[in-house]
């Protein structure tokens, strides 16, 4: 899952958003209204943790109007200050949970998950496109009924390509949704998890890989009777032995 978090550039703040990411949640930091709003319409994110600070016409951030809300469903977490009445409005306009500035990182971090558990409207459990498979609360791609051993930033690159359903996403899209916004990424470090996750969908006979169209990105395509062929040659009875498991051992659960 992606959170967003908007709020002042703090020591005090940097150090939440690290036990953020800590906790398994891919997170892009902002510290300005107008960069956030432009990533909430580009961009699909799960929640917001937004400092009271830009809850404000004049800072741009318009997260208590009514018309934003029923633009943006994202859920959110205000930090406030302390102040009982401040807490009251947040809540009566539809923040979804307020926390202090001065609120334990674990403590955030249990709220976050607390407010993701909750139903929302029209949210989707599984994100499905052809064979393949994501449920959203597990974090689990399946290949029909077998469980792929990917790490998790295979998992937010293969996301963003069921989401789009064998149309190409930018490259750039793919970097943003594996290493984050502001997350260094090394030249090639996309085509290696790239790379890994065509292995990964070849060992269980995958119709589909991930085709490179070049200069732009990458989409889900069929998989070529030649790539099949040479698959198969490759790995003879793998798809025998595969059909009587249901899931594929897991690797050991890397996070970079």
């Amino acid at each position: 899952m992606r959170l967003m978090t908007l709020l002042k550039q703090e020591t005090g703040f940097r150090n939440l958003v690290q036990t953020i990411h800590a906790a398994g949640y891919g997170v892009d930091s902002f510290h300005s209204s107008a960069e956030a709003r432009e990533a909430l319409f580009a961009n699909s994110y799960d929640l917001i943790v937004v400092d009271q600070y830009f809850c404000n016409k004049e800072q741009g951030c318009y997260l208590l109007e009514r018309d934003w809300r029923d633009v943006v469903k994202t859920p959110y977490v205000i930090m406030i200050a302390t102040e009982e009445q401040n807490r009251i409005f947040a809540l009566e306009n539809g923040a979804d949970d307020c926390v202090s500035h001065s609120v334990n990182p674990r403590e955030l971090v249990a709220r976050i998950r607390a407010v993701l558990r909750r139903p929302q409207e029209s949210v989707q459990e599984h994100y499905r496109f052809e064979e393949l498979s994501l449920c959203l609360q597990s974090r689990e791609v399946r290949v029909n009924d077998v469980l792929l051993p990917l790490q998790r930033r295979e998992t937010a690159i293969l996301e963003s390509l069921i989401r789009r359903k064998g149309k190409v996403v930018p490259r750039s899209g793919l970097e943003h949704d594996a290493y984050g916004a502001l997350a260094d990424c090394c030249p090639n470090a996309l085509e290696v998890r790239i790379s890994r996750i065509r292995r990964q969908l070849g060992s269980v006979r995958s119709s589909l890989t991930i085709e490179a169209v070049r200069g732009v990105g990458y989409r889900l395509a069929p998989r070529s009777k030649t790539t099949r062929t040479r698959t198969q040659a490759a790995d003879p009875g793998g798809y025998t032995a595969h059909a009587h498991r249901s899931a594929i051992p897991s690797l050991s659960h890397a996070t970079t």
